[in-house]
C-alpha cells in the first residue's frame, strides 16, 4: 500500500513539474510576444512620425470672388504653403448628395459625398476645361485608385473640405507635386 501511494505521490510531483514548467514556457512566450508588438508598434509609429507631412501645410478659405451659379452654389480656395496658384474647389448639390470639384490649370478631379460614401471620380465630360492629356499625365492612376471610396459612408460637410485638401496630393504624379507649391 505505501509502495502504490509513493508511485502515486512520484507520478503527481512529475505531473506538476511537468504543468509548472509548461506555464513558465507559456508565460515566457507571452512575454516575448507582447514585447515583439510592443517594439513594432513603435517603430512603426516613430517611422510614420518621421515622414515630412505634405498635407498638413494649406490654408482653405471662400472664393471671394465667385458668383453663384446653376452649377456651382459655392466655391473655395485651397493654398498648398506659399502657392501662387492655388486650387479652386466648386460645390454642386445634385439629387445624390454633393460633388466638389477640385480644378487648377493643370487637372481636375471630383469629389462625391453622398449614401454612397465620399471618393474621388474623374470629372463630367460636360464639365471638363482642362485638357484631358494633360489631366492624364498630371493625376496618379494608382491615386486616383486608392481613393475611388475614401469612406463608405458621407462625410459631414464642415469636414469634407479638409478631407479634400488633405488626400488631393496623393492624386498628383510625383514629378508635378510643385503644381501646388
Amino acid at each position: 500500500m505505501i509502495k502504490k501511494g509513493s508511485k502515486f505521490v512520484v507520478f503527481n510531483s512529475r505531473i506538476l513539474d511537468f504543468l509548472q514548467l509548461k506555464q513558465k514556457e507559456m508565460k515566457r512566450n507571452l512575454f516575448v510576444y507582447l514585447t515583439l508588438i510592443v517594439f513594432t508598434t513603435i517603430s512603426i509609429n516613430v517611422w510614420a512620425g518621421n515622414e515630412a507631412s505634405f498635407n498638413s501645410n494649406y490654408k482653405i478659405s471662400p472664393d471671394l470672388n465667385f458668383s453663384p451659379t446653376a452649377d456651382f452654389q459655392k466655391s473655395w480656395v485651397i493654398a498648398y504653403g506659399e502657392a501662387s496658384k492655388p486650387v479652386h474647389v466648386f460645390l454642386r448639390e445634385t439629387k445624390k448628395g454633393q460633388e466638389y470639384v477640385v480644378r487648377t490649370s493643370y487637372f481636375e478631379v471630383r469629389y462625391v459625398n453622398g449614401k454612397q460614401g465620399f471618393g474621388v471620380k474623374m470629372v463630367n465630360v460636360s464639365d471638363i476645361t482642362v485638357n484631358e492629356n494633360l489631366n492624364t499625365t498630371v493625376l496618379n492612376q494608382a491615386g486616383l485608385n486608392n481613393q475611388k471610396q475614401i469612406s463608405v459612408e458621407a462625410i459631414d460637410n464642415d469636414k469634407v473640405l479638409e478631407m479634400i485638401a488633405s488626400y488631393l496630393p496623393d492624386l498628383i504624379n510625383k514629378q508635378y507635386s510643385n503644381i501646388l507649391n
